[in-house]
This record gives C-alpha cells, structure tokens and sequence, in this order.
C-alpha cells in the first residue's frame, strides 16, 4: 500500500519528489480527479495531496467518503502554482461554522 501520493502537474510533483514523497504526474486536472477516483476505489494509499482545483472536482466524492465514515484516504489540499482559491477558503469558513456550531460571520 502506497502511504503517500501527490496527483498533480510536473512542476509540483517535481517539488513532492525532492522531500520524498510519491507522485503521480497528470496533464490536467480532469486527469488528476480520476486518478484520485481509481485510488480512492481500489483503496491503496492513506494520504493524498491534490490542488484545490481537483478538490473542487472531488467535492461530492470527499463528502461521500465522510458520510460513509471511511477515514482514508485522507486529502491534503493545497494551492496550485497559481496561488489560492476564494472557494477553498469559504468552503474552510463553512466547516469551522459547522464545528463550532454557530455563524462566524464573514
């Protein structure tokens, strides 16, 4: 089983490759979320770093994933070369809001 994979483009799994960690390169982001669909189904990684674009992809297969109670694979999500995304941000903003139980504002 594979501990830890990042999916994403040459440049930044060009950087996950120089600390060690397993990568698997894909030429865009429709790529990448099938990539994290075949994983998630066969089931052989715990950890997976995917930018916030594919995440966005994958919302409705995340939320599934917690609905099931099925912990791993756990999605790392992080910024693409392009910086980060307002919708990444609200979607934090929303979840703290639901742990704490009541609206933070905005």
């Amino acid at each position: 089983m594979i501990e830890m994979v990042m999916i994403g483009d040459k440049y930044l799994a060009s950087g996950f490759r120089l600390i060690g960690i397993g990568t698997i390169e894909v030429a865009n982001d429709d790529l990448a979320a099938k990539k994290v669909e075949e994983l998630v189904f066969e089931g052989t990684c715990k950890i997976i770093f995917i930018t916030e674009k594919v995440a966005l992809k994958l919302k409705t297969l995340r939320e599934n994933l917690i609905k099931t109670k099925r912990y791993y694979p756990v999605f790392v999500i992080i910024p693409d070369l392009g910086g980060p995304l307002k919708e990444r941000i609200r979607e934090l903003h929303q979840l703290v809001n639901q742990a704490v139980g009541i609206n933070l504002g905005d």
